[in-house]
């Protein structure tokens, strides 16, 4: 992560935008709950399966003059059934949502997300994490 609030306002202005376009999303809401079940927001330890951002890593991408930076965003479902069919079908639906979203945010532009990566992994005592990576790219506007 690149030290500089420029950076930071980026990381914190994509975590937004990603939440809102989850949020905004009825597939989503529909396994995730309306307000969105987000580990941080509101209950310190949400209903499962619940989401939380579990990883953003950033690094300096600008070039010309202009701030940009590159974000790897994951994005875990947490959830408690057989197999973790639940996260399953919710890293479904995100990877969905965020692929038509758009990403408005207050002084900075999605130029790029996608998804890269996505893995349904035991955590034990009949817990599931499945993980969606993004990566962005975020610049000034």
């Amino acid at each position: 992560m690149a030290p500089g609030a420029a950076v930071s306002g980026a990381e914190a202005a994509l975590e937004g935008a990603i939440v809102e376009a989850l949020e905004a999303d009825a597939g989503v809401a529909a396994l995730l709950g309306d307000p969105l079940r987000l580990m941080g927001k509101g209950d310190p330890y949400p209903a499962f399966p619940y989401i939380e951002i579990a990883r953003h890593v950033s690094e300096p991408a600008g070039a010309s003059g202009v701030e940009a930076s590159e974000h790897r965003v994951d994005l875990v479902v947490v959830s408690r059934d057989d197999g973790g069919a639940a996260g399953k079908a919710a890293v479904a639906a995100m990877r969905l949502a965020l692929s038509t979203a758009s990403f408005p945010m207050e002084g900075w532009r999605c130029v790029l997300l996608l998804p890269v990566f996505s893995d349904v992994l035991n955590a034990g005592r009949g817990r599931w994490r499945a993980v969606l990576r993004v990566k962005a790219v975020v610049e000034e506007a």
